[in-house]
């Protein structure tokens, strides 16, 4: 069986959980490539448009917040599926898919599911379409399709947004959350030997993810500084010399200590070391931290990751608060109480999700093997 993996290159989030199939897939004797779906389809000026947008939008989060709110609609799904039908993308799907003839397509961008359902359901192929909705609590409006078989998606919040939407109980799949197998694979040490294998102090530690892109400012560790607290910040992510000097700088003379250790190949073993985790996420980033019990503090949230305040207004998982005054003192209320943090460990063990890529791989397989 071949099972044909499609991303969209606009951040890791889409890449990570598509890999993290493929691998497990792959171990078990399956043909799973992963492919760039605009790559697949020749279709280059929107890998590129794709790209550059969502670059843009990082670094203007408001925009963001205002243009994809606006365009989110049926509208954009007419469009889309009218753009799906054009000559060059018609031409380059046939072409990739003579060439693979895969069984399964799963798409892990909402504009695989709209664009391969309108063409399987164009050439009314013999295969099946698949969508992982990589943002876990919601898929956009936009991408909506009947044509897709079966969509995954991790969360309670997520499920309820798509029935909403017109999807079907039983195109609905909650899946468990991709992990990747460095972290699903990981040995769970303790925080302070994770601290020691990384040559970090032992003392209350945050770890702030600037992404892969360096997406973050100086506010937060301004506050703590400004707070005198004698915490340990490690700032990890994307992050050229200037901006490490700069975060050494600003904390020179306190009691903060901070390490910028920039993009890591070890992550997992960062989270285990960190008490709380802080910054931007994506879906990877704060469900990784989520898998391996670490609350999260998210200083902004853009609108596809928009039902994530919700998820932790009922979950109790982290913190969504854009103000360095009162994310300060939700961190030092965090580490100051014995009891608010035994409260957070009550809400992990009661989190209504499942962390493994194995496990995503069991019941896609199961779907698929019922389908043929």
């Amino acid at each position: 069986m071949t099972i044909s993996l499609l991303y969209v290159d606009a951040g890791k989030g889409h890449y990570v959980p598509a890999k993290a199939m493929s691998d497990v897939l792959i171990a078990r004797g399956y043909d799973a490539p992963v492919e760039d779906l605009f790559i697949a389809l020749d279709a280059r000026f929107w890998h590129w448009f794709c790209k550059a947008e969502w670059r843009f939008f990082l670094k203007h989060p408001v925009l963001e917040r205002i243009i994809h709110g606006v365009s989110d609609n049926r509208i954009s799904n007419v469009i889309l599926r009218f753009l799906a039908k054009t000559k060059s993308i018609r031409t380059g799907f046939l072409a990739w898919y003579n060439g693979r003839k895969p069984n399964v397509i799963l798409s892990t961008n909402f504009l695989g599911g709209v664009i391969i359902g309108e063409l399987a359901a164009y050439y009314k192929l013999d295969v099946k379409v698949y969508v992982y909705a990589a943002d876990a609590f919601n898929n956009p409006v936009a991408g909506f399709h009947p044509n897709v078989d079966k969509m995954f998606i991790p969360s309670f919040v997520g499920e309820e947004n798509l029935e909403r939407q017109g999807y079907s109980q039983d195109q609905i799949i909650r899946s468990p959350f991709p992990l990747q197998q460095s972290i699903e694979k990981m040995e769970r040490v303790s925080k302070r030997e994770a601290r020691s294998l990384l040559d970090l102090e032992d003392r209350f530690t945050i770890l702030y993810n600037l992404g892969g892109e360096g997406i973050g400012s100086d506010r937060l560790i301004k506050r703590l500084v400004k707070e005198e607290v004698d915490y340990q910040i490690v700032v990890v992510g994307k992050t050229d010399e200037h901006t490490k000097e700069h975060f050494l700088a600003i904390t020179k003379d306190s009691s903060l200590r901070v390490h910028v250790p920039g993009f890591v190949t070890n992550i997992g073993m960062y989270m285990l070391a960190s008490d709380i985790q802080a910054g931007k996420a994506g879906a990877n980033a704060l469900m990784e931290s989520i898998a391996l019990r670490r609350p999260f503090l998210l200083s902004q949230v853009l609108y596809a990751a928009r039902d994530t305040t919700r998820f932790f207004k009922r979950n109790g998982v982290g913190w969504v608060e854009s103000s360095p005054k009162k994310q300060v003192e939700l961190i030092k209320t965090y580490a100051q109480s014995e009891e608010v943090r035994a409260e957070m460990d009550s809400h992990f063990d009661k989190l209504p999700l499942i962390f493994s890529a194995e496990a995503f791989v069991d019941l896609l397989l199961r779907n698929a093997n019922q389908s043929r």
